[in-house]
């Protein structure tokens, strides 16, 4: 039996300590040797995932965590977590006693941010139930606590949840003093500083509102729209479309959904024939995320074609217009294989680069197209893509037991939530679409299902000229993505590596002699 420490290929300096038998050694180094990355990808070690490598474990925490979503760059344990607190974390949550046990594990493991988020969420799920202030409070006190646990770390995390949670408490303020302790050790952090201006906002507090958006904005990572969303929803609620207008051009990027913000502010702004063209780079993408409903104007001639959102229960409707022409329709947002997508990117991906999303949209993508993988007739990943409809397909593969474990699914295979606190955003909405349509390159071989690749960063590329493609796949193409596991799957993979900077462990399998 011999020790060993495994460095995987390139930029990326994670280490792993394994125990192997000399047989099973040599068949790693081989593997080992084999670890080229295809011409053009980008093999990124990223902030997150440098941190990651640097991480210390407690005895048996590295083994635990593969397979499940602590692996995950977001979720990887503390120094201080051990095993028991972990295990008894993931064994908690959802449970019928789900409330007391992270009552006891937070008197047990105080200083367990793991433990505190588990009991911030089993308060906050009370609170949904009962609209209890109290227990948002509570909910609160939990998560500050484990967001101040994570910063002792280096880390900052959960402020989305802090934000929402803080307002359903009335206790905004509390919020605010977090992000700006944040934003002191960490100025470049752009979602401490949308989530701040986001609550400030909320507060009335307009001229320092839009200063953390501005801020948010300039820090934003490339290819995430989130703060250029917010922030124009911001001018457009107080009436300044000049200003919003201006704040929705994003010069080489796609964004359906600020697309449709500008149009909005070009058609408050008399210019509707500008706005139309606009709208109709949105008509699409509404049919699975529509527009909030505030941004509708009544009787609006440009807006045909548009979906709009409407409380969960509503009933899809249109009517017709004066000129006896139909308006844009309201409908609730129906769950779809491309709101599935973003689910499961978000659940899985939240928090990093738009690259390391496009990769895990891409991973489901490969298992819904390909299903099973063999190599030389044994079967390596066994995957469940049955169903009439892309939807049906979609739902099963994500929501596929011990598969994507970020994702929590009823019993439609609908994600209704993630298991950590990650929540959708504009950009997950985006990179579904444009994963789900073929409208961006796998990030791993740069494959196109139509057109070709912009560039060779197939992090950032698009398909320049493609064309909506839902079926199309190449065999060779990866399609595993496995929680912090470093090492080819069951000897059945020949190369394996993060990619586009995707934090943690979190790898693409390339089989190179797979078959169907």
């Amino acid at each position: 039996m011999l020790c060993v420490i495994l460095f995987p290929y390139h930029y990326n300096i994670f280490y792993i300590r394994r125990c192997f038998t000399m047989k099973k050694l040599f068949s790693i180094m081989l593997a080992a040797a084999l670890l080229l990355p295809p011409a053009g990808m980008e093999w990124s070690g990223s902030a997150v995932a440098t941190a990651a490598s640097d991480k210390k474990f407690q005895p048996g925490v590295e083994e635990f965590i593969q397979g499940n979503y602590l692996g995950h760059a977001n979720e990887l344990p503390d120094p201080n977590e051990s095993v028991e607190v972990l295990q008894s974390y993931l064994t908690a949550k959802g449970s019928p006693k789900e409330l007391d046990t992270f009552k006891n594990l937070v008197k047990k493991f105080p200083d367990s941010r793991h433990a505190n988020v588990g009991l911030a969420m089993a308060y906050y799920n009370e609170f949904a139930a009962t609209k209890d202030s109290k227990l948002a409070k509570l909910a609160l006190q939990h998560e500050l606590k484990a967001a101040e646990i994570a910063l002792t770390y280096g880390k900052v995390q959960y402020t989305g949840w802090i934000k929402q949670i803080a307002l359903d408490a009335g206790t905004p303020e509390a919020a605010v003093a977090f992000f700006d302790k944040a934003l002191a050790a960490y100025p470049g952090d752009f979602e401490a500083a949308l989530h701040k201006a986001e609550t400030l906002g909320k507060m009335g507090k307009k001229a320092e509102a839009e200063a953390s958006f501005k801020q948010a904005v300039d820090h934003r990572p490339a290819g995430n729209i989130d703060a250029h969303a917010s922030y124009a929803e911001f001018l457009l609620e107080q009436g300044r479309y000049e200003e919003a207008a201006l704040n929705t051009i994003l010069i080489g990027e796609s964004a359906y959904y600020i697309s449709f913000l500008h149009g909005y502010a070009l058609e408050k702004l008399g210019k509707g024939e500008e706005a139309q063209a606009h709208y109709a780079k949105f008509a699409e993408f509404s049919q699975s995320f529509p527009a909030p409903a505030k941004f509708k104007i009544e009787r609006s001639a440009y807006q045909l074609g548009l979906s709009f959102e409407q409380p969960v229960g509503a009933v899809a409707s249109a009517k017709m217009s004066p000129d006896n022409t139909l308006e844009a329709v309201i409908m609730p947002e129906a769950t779809t294989a491309t709101t599935n997508l973003s689910w499961a990117v978000t659940c899985e991906a939240g928090g990093e680069t738009v690259g390391g999303m496009r990769m895990v949209g891409w991973s489901i993508r490969q298992r819904v197209n390909r299903g099973s993988t063999k190599v030389n007739g044994t079967t390596c990943l066994s995957v469940t893509n049955s169903g009439t409809t892309m939807d049906d397909k979609y739902g099963n593969v994500i929501c596929q037991s011990s598969q994507y474990s970020g994702v929590t699914c009823n019993s439609s295979k609908d994600v209704t939530k993630c298991t950590n606190s990650n929540v959708r955003t504009t950009t997950t909405n985006q990179v579904a679409f444009d994963v789900y349509n073929g409208l961006v390159p796998d990030p791993y071989t740069g494959y196109c299902p139509t057109g070709t690749s912009s560039s060779t960063t197939y992090c950032t590329a698009t398909c320049t000229g493609a064309t909506n493609n839902t079926t199309s796949f190449t065999v060779k193409t990866p399609h595993s993505f496995l929680a912090y596991s470093h090492a080819p799957l069951w000897g059945c993979a020949i190369n394996a590596g993060a990619v586009c900077g995707n934090g943690g462990g979190d790898n693409y399998f390339d089989y190179n002699n797979a078959n169907n």
